[in-house]
């Protein structure tokens, strides 16, 4: 089997150097390839770089399996809906001093970085992306596509919607009910029990100003 990571910046770097680690006899990857639809590169890390469409015309669903590697929820969304309509499988890759409890649920293309917790029956639908030392309460659910940045706290029972980016140091209250596409900035901390969809949140109590129809979180 050959893990295609999907990008080739900051994330996908990670996420290199982390199923790397994590397998070094090769007992669970054959390989390792980067698939990138921009950059004129054509290796990173002694290993090959290709279009997505250059991975389906060598590889079949049957031999590889993609994690994407961006930050951007919408372009995780993208991506991942490219490799799946394509019949293509997706690896969940945890680090080993991250916790996941048994009880937790995780979806596919899921990665989760060094000391983050996930608690009891928590539940990580596909394609999220959790960055180191991340807190993921008890029975909390984090919808699809959506990126938890490094020391995000997030509460018993808050439930995320899909698409969202919770910037570093962000804090959810127990019980919240956050929308899709909502954007935390840095160190914001969220203490309504409700957060609408498509909305920036920013400060201690966090403030929030509506997100034009196509923003990104990176412009």
């Amino acid at each position: 089997m050959i893990l295609a990571i999907y990008g080739t910046g900051g994330s996908g770097r990670e996420v290199y150097e982390i199923a790397s680690a994590i397998d070094p006899e090769h007992e669970r990857w054959d390989r390792i390839v980067f698939v990138d639809d921009v950059t004129d590169a054509r290796e990173l890390y002694g290993s090959e770089i290709m279009p997505f469409e250059e991975l389906a015309s060598r590889f079949s669903p049957e031999e590889a399996e993609f994690l994407v590697a961006v930050g951007e929820p919408s372009s995780r969304e993208l991506l991942f809906n490219r490799a799946s309509e394509r019949g293509y499988g997706f690896a969940t890759i945890v680090h080993p001093s991250a916790f996941v409890s048994p009880s937790a649920r995780l979806g596919r293309g899921v990665f989760v970085k060094m000391q983050s917790i996930i608690s009891t029956e928590a539940v990580l639908e596909d394609n999220v992306f959790v960055q180191s030392n991340a807190l993921i309460g008890h029975d909390v659910r984090v919808g699809r596509h959506t990126q938890v940045s490094a020391y995000t706290h997030i509460a018993g029972h808050a439930t995320l919607g899909e698409r969202c980016y919770l910037g570093v140091r962000a804090s959810v209250r127990e019980e919240c009910l956050m929308g899709d596409d909502v954007v935390l900035a840095m160190g914001a901390v969220v203490m309504e029990k409700r957060v609408p969809s498509r909305v920036l949140a920013m400060g201690n109590p966090a403030k929030y100003v509506r997100r034009k129809a196509g923003s990104k979180v990176f412009s």
